[in-house]
């Protein structure tokens, strides 16, 4: 039987508040930060991107999402070797949507952008 998933020592996700001087808006920059594993996604960064995307649904004072990664790659998937499991992943039962970070971005009411990097 496997045991807990591993976690690591730095944060795998950042979340940082930025003032866009033009406009006057705020926008939370959310950064994958994994840039030795090309930013993919384990068990951590999903448990982590969905707190996040959670939290800013109850933050009036974020006018938008800019999405990116750390280093040269935004992502490069699934990390094989710490994978998130698939079926509670893509599952629509309540208590996994809770830790489907893509189900908390649909949530939000406001623009999310990606800033894509690599090839």
């Amino acid at each position: 039987m496997a045991g807990p998933p591993k976690m690591e020592r730095e944060p795998v996700v950042l979340c940082e508040k930025i003032m866009l001087p033009k406009s006057g808006a705020s926008a939370c920059v959310v950064t994958l930060n994994r840039p030795d594993r090309l930013n993919c996604f384990n068990f951590q960064v999903c448990h982590e991107l969905s707190n996040i995307f959670s939290t800013l649904l109850r933050d009036d004072s974020c006018d938008l999402v800019i999405f990116t990664g750390a280093g040269k790659n935004f992502c490069a998937g699934a990390d094989l070797s710490n994978p998130p499991n698939p079926l509670e992943a893509s599952s629509d039962l309540p208590q996994n949507l809770v830790d489907n970070p893509i189900h908390q971005m649909s949530l939000l009411q406001v623009p999310i952008i990606g800033a894509i990097q690599g090839h």
